[in-house]
């Protein structure tokens, strides 16, 4: 039998592919938890225009909302991200494969 968490876990979301981050919402206690950073491009103003939006993907099972703040606990060099740097989630999660997992865009953290 399929157990979600585990299987995720160690499947998709091990050191070879996935980042330790963590999410931070005022209130609640910060959650650690494991996703991968991509870049994904977009078509903007009807067509005429590729955006290029961070994403983060993830298990399911993580609780992300609309302006949380996913801060990274290690760096990805390769995406040009520090150790400690802050993104924020754009929009409400997409659930994708059955609900196995997230998709979200991020955004800077700054106003």
């Amino acid at each position: 039998m399929l157990d979600l968490e585990h299987d995720m876990q160690a499947v998709f979301y091990g050191p070879d592919f996935a980042l330790q981050l963590k999410r931070v919402r005022p209130g609640v206690e910060d959650l650690q938890f494991q996703g991968i950073v991509g870049m994904t491009d977009r078509e903007a103003l009807e067509g005429h225009a590729t955006a290029t939006s961070r994403t983060l993907q993830c298990p399911g099972l993580v609780d992300l909302r609309a302006d949380d703040v996913v801060q990274l606990l290690e760096a990805a060099p390769q995406l040009g991200l520090a150790e400690g740097g802050k993104l924020r989630v754009l929009d409400v999660p997409e659930r994708v494969n059955d609900g196995a997992e997230l998709v979200v865009l991020l955004g800077s953290t700054r106003s």
